[in-house]
């Protein structure tokens, strides 16, 4: 699997699913856990990044690149959480967030996540 290729196609599918369900306005802690899942079952080292200014949002960062950044710097202030896809899963069930997003996506976000990364397994 070509790293490189894996990630451009990840923003890509992020930016799609942004214009379609609205991802970042509620569900990028969802779409966090989603991409951290499946990195995961790679063997892909990440971190997870919080930026919290005027709102927050949640990205993936892997070595230099960063997956659905959504807009946000990265000089911007952020933390860096050290915590599996496990962990973002209970964050996003047991938080309020942005309603503009819908939970009825969650799982059309999850198949699509789960078969981009299949996908590129294959290759």
């Amino acid at each position: 699997m070509n790293r490189k290729k894996l990630f451009t196609k990840l923003n890509q599918l992020c930016l799609e699913l942004d214009n379609k369900y609205n991802i970042n306005c509620g569900g990028c802690c969802y779409v966090t856990a989603c991409i951290a899942e499946q990195l995961e079952s790679f063997n892909i080292p990440f971190e997870i990044i919080h930026y919290d200014m005027c709102g927050c949002h949640y990205a993936i960062k892997v070595s230099d690149r960063y997956i659905n950044r959504s807009g946000y710097r990265k000089k911007e202030i952020y933390e860096i959480l050290y915590c599996d896809s496990e962990k973002m899963f209970s964050i996003y069930y047991n938080r309020s967030w942005n309603n503009t997003y819908k939970k009825k996506y969650n799982s059309v976000v999850h198949r699509k996540i789960k078969e981009l990364f299949n996908e590129n397994s294959r290759t």
